[in-house]
């Protein structure tokens, strides 16, 4: 393993060896000692290292406390020329992890990715340079650029409009490989069956070979965790929530030096019926009628709607459920025109989808859940 050309993990109760510009940096206690910056000013940075340095990769654990605007941000320095010449990493209040360049001052954005924006969290920093190849990474979302303004550099951390505390720094000789896999390919569903679907991807390429998937599932269409970690793109069966309105999927692609692919397309995959597909019908149901709040019970609300009618009959339906402005959840599943539904507060919609033996859906028109009118009082 290469002897690190520095660290810091601040546990001396000190920063010697920094040197800043704006901001309020002092070394305070966390858990452990780590770096903070308290200001919430235009530019703070601290810096640290040889200028004569080329070939690196510096890392440090950051945790954002205050990013208030879009533009606010915390993030790392690299080949630093002078307060205004650099290359940077910075995780963005608009959530976007971006690379760049501030060349006399003047900002150039090379790359950028969405990622989790987690304000009183830490998260780990990485930004390797390589000649003029330039990779940053938060996770396993990875940002590649091209660029070759500068040569060689100190490092540093810096904030924007931002509040934040820093540990463990670190900075390596890069490693021979530092560019990350292309992009795998969109997942393409091979089968779907009641609560699981099976996928696979087309195969992403790296100049030395790809070590790694990460599979990432969300049910909501702003949410995705890490699902399952695998060796290639053999078809993979994933369980679907028995609430989720749809399933989306996505792949990212990492090799044996840790460099890690951007986020594929994303794949959705609608909730489907709880019984075995059977039969070639292609013929849908008629759509049921407008859902219709009937009675309070202990439970929620009675919601009925006019039966659809088939060719071959409808088995099932499923009650859709809209609330929070966008959660989507399937909130019953049943034989017969009627599901009782828990309100959750606020404006809501319900809709429902009939389906019959071969899968073939229709759906109702969506309404506003409100409970049944007050009957008028008795004389």
């Amino acid at each position: 393993m290469a002897v690190p050309l520095f660290a810091d993990d601040f546990e001396d109760g000190n920063a010697a060896g920094w040197s800043t510009v704006g901001g309020v940096w002092s070394v305070g206690s966390d858990t452990t000692w780590v770096y903070r910056q308290r200001s919430g000013s235009a530019v703070a940075s601290a810096r640290t290292g040889d200028p004569s340095w080329t070939d690196y990769a510096v890392s440090a654990q950051v945790r954002p406390n205050a990013l208030g605007t879009a533009r606010s941000s915390i993030g790392l320095l690299a080949r630093v020329q002078s307060n205004t010449s650099h290359y940077y990493l910075n995780l963005r209040g608009n959530s976007q992890l971006e690379l760049g360049k501030l060349v006399s001052g003047r900002v150039t954005v090379l790359a950028s990715a969405p990622v989790t924006a987690a304000i009183g969290g830490w998260q780990t920093l990485r930004l390797a340079l390589r000649g003029d190849h330039l990779v940053g990474q938060l996770g396993t979302v990875s940002v590649t650029a091209t660029d070759g303004q500068f040569a060689s550099g100190r490092i540093g951390l810096a904030t924007s409009y931002a509040t934040g505390w820093f540990d463990d720094v670190l900075v390596e000789p890069s490693a021979p490989d530092i560019l990350p896999p292309s992009t795998p390919g969109q997942p393409q569903v091979l089968s779907v069956v009641p609560g699981a679907v099976t996928i696979t991807w087309p195969a992403s390429t790296d100049n030395v070979g790809v070590a790694q998937y990460y599979v990432y599932q969300g049910d909501q269409f702003y949410s995705q965790y890490l699902a399952r970690v695998v060796p290639d793109n053999s078809p993979l069966t994933l369980q679907l929530a028995p609430t989720a309105a749809q399933t989306h999927f996505s792949v990212t692609a990492r090799d044996a030096a840790g460099n890690t692919s951007g986020f594929s397309s994303r794949t959705s995959v609608r909730q489907p019926p709880s019984f075995p597909r059977s039969g070639d019908n292609t013929v849908p149901p008629s759509p049921p009628g407008t859902p219709v709040v009937t009675a309070v019970t202990p439970d929620g609300y009675l919601v009925t709607w006019e039966p659809a009618t088939d060719d071959i009959g409808v088995v099932e339906y499923h009650v859709y459920h809209v609330f929070v402005v966008d959660e989507v959840r399937v909130d019953a599943k049943v034989g017969t025109n009627s599901a009782v539904i828990a309100p959750r507060g606020g404006y809501e919609t319900v809709y429902v989808v009939a389906y019959d033996a071969s899968w073939n859906a229709s759906s109702s028109p969506t309404v506003q859940l409100l409970p049944p009118p007050t009957p008028p009082a008795s004389r």
